[in-house]
């Protein structure tokens, strides 16, 4: 079992995330999203592991506050959050608007893979693979 702290008080739970391919990897500063199926990332950031979200084979329709738009899905051969590292992990590559505090969403494809625990009471988050 892994523990985290839960800090509400930005109005979103905040998460860091490492994704990973071969030798390249970065950090994403992500909101995790119960109401969202698929994690999304921003483009660049599959660019940035070598990843090119333009040769994806695969895509999905995506709702916005401005509409829907058709996105690139890619797999990131790692990606770990909470405590938790997923191989081969689908992310719908799309930019969330520069107001907003984070890069991206954790999305139930991550999220379903443990138990995870939200305990508001004591501000924490208990994650149990």
């Amino acid at each position: 079992m892994s523990k985290f702290k839960l800090d509400i008080s930005h109005g979103i739970i905040l998460c860091k995330a490492k994704i990973s391919h071969r030798n390249q990897s970065i950090f994403l500063k992500l909101a995790i999203d119960t109401g969202a199926s698929k994690t999304i990332i921003p483009p660049e950031s599959s660019l940035s592991i070598g990843i090119n979200p333009v040769h994806s084979k695969e895509t999905t329709e995506i709702t916005t506050g401005s509409g829907t738009v058709i996105c690139p899905i890619v797999t990131i051969p790692k990606f770990s959050c909470l405590g938790i590292t997923v191989k081969k992990l689908d992310v719908v590559c799309h930019n969330l608007p520069p107001e907003s505090p984070v890069e991206g969403l954790l999305g139930l494809n991550f999220l379903k893979v443990a138990k995870i625990i939200f305990d508001f009471p004591n501000n924490s988050i208990e994650v149990i693979k």
